[in-house]
């Protein structure tokens, strides 16, 4: 019990002396100097401490608008306002505590200069493009919701059929290939919805190859078949939509062991643009393109 008091008695003396200790604000330095030391000296004196790049653009000399920004700081007081378009401009010590509105190709934007950004430019806290801001998920938006009707002017299938009898599934914007999809499209028609998952179950499993119909060029050819491949990622999507037909089919009360496919096509989805950088300042396009998958069962009588 004693040991217990002056245990608690020692943390209480602790709290008291923390409370009584005023915690000094760290003074914010630059290279071990203060922003009053770093003020003091000259261009050529605060060269070594600068990065070499701010370093190059200092020994070369600034611009007149540089040097016209450069006078309005050391005339203006706290709270001025200074404008300027020099973008370019390294923030040195003298910017510190003032207000400057950087142009950003369409309106002036306000830049509080703090310590911290001694040695950076102006342009870097300007920024010239906003912030995307998108809408809510629609289908394709992510991986959950590229097999659910979530949106049902994007599901516009190219047959038209009878609701009462059949049950539909889409696949939105596919990253797989347009060929192998139009091939197990042709492979899986007029099959059994159970016969058609093992099927596509078997390629995955590189039991069974597919036989390529369309764009057989450079495709080996498979031991009493012809030309054939395992298209696993293509044949993997393709069993979700169907899984997702047949899920459907139960939800409006088909036995889905006695349905069948009776249509099931592919087509181009969407473009995806992207752009891969390459040397001093280049660029080439690098697109990924996308498959759009349909399918549409009936119940066999």
């Amino acid at each position: 019990m004693a040991e217990k008091k002056f245990k608690n008695l020692s943390r209480r003396q602790r709290k008291k002396r923390r409370k009584k200790i005023e915690l000094k604000k760290k003074e914010f330095k630059y290279r071990g100097l203060t922003i009053e030391e770093l003020r003091k000296l000259s261009y050529e004196e605060m060269q070594p401490l600068l990065p070499s790049r701010v370093r190059r653009t200092i020994k070369r000399g600034f611009t007149v608008r540089q040097n016209k920004l450069l006078k309005d700081i050391k005339k203006a007081k706290k709270g001025d306002m200074i404008r300027t378009h020099c973008r370019n401009m390294i923030i040195l010590p003298n910017f510190v505590d003032h207000t400057i509105y950087v142009h950003n190709g369409k309106e002036f934007q306000r830049v509080d200069i703090k310590p911290e950004m001694i040695g950076h430019y102006l342009g870097e806290f300007a920024l010239t493009r906003q912030k995307v801001k998108h809408t809510g998920p629609g289908v394709g938006a992510t991986r959950s919701s590229k097999f659910m009707p979530l949106k049902w002017w994007y599901m516009k299938y190219s047959k038209d059929v009878d609701p009462d009898k059949t049950a539909k599934a889409y696949g939105y914007e596919l990253h797989c290939s347009k060929k192998d999809t139009m091939n197990i499209g042709y492979a899986i028609k007029n099959m059994n919805v159970t016969d058609a998952k093992k099927y596509l179950q078997e390629i995955i499993d590189k039991k069974r190859a597919l036989p390529t119909r369309v764009h057989n060029k450079k495709r080996a050819h498979k031991k009493s078949m012809g030309p054939g491949s395992y298209p696993i990622k293509a044949s993997k999507y393709i069993l979700k939509i169907l899984e997702n037909a047949e899920n459907n089919a139960e939800y409006k009360g088909f036995d889905a062991e006695n349905m069948k496919i009776i249509h099931a096509s592919a087509y181009g989805g969407r473009v995806i643009k992207g752009i891969m950088p390459r040397a001093q300042g280049r660029a080439t396009d690098k697109n990924t393109r996308t498959t759009n998958f349909e399918i549409i069962i009936e119940e066999v009588e």
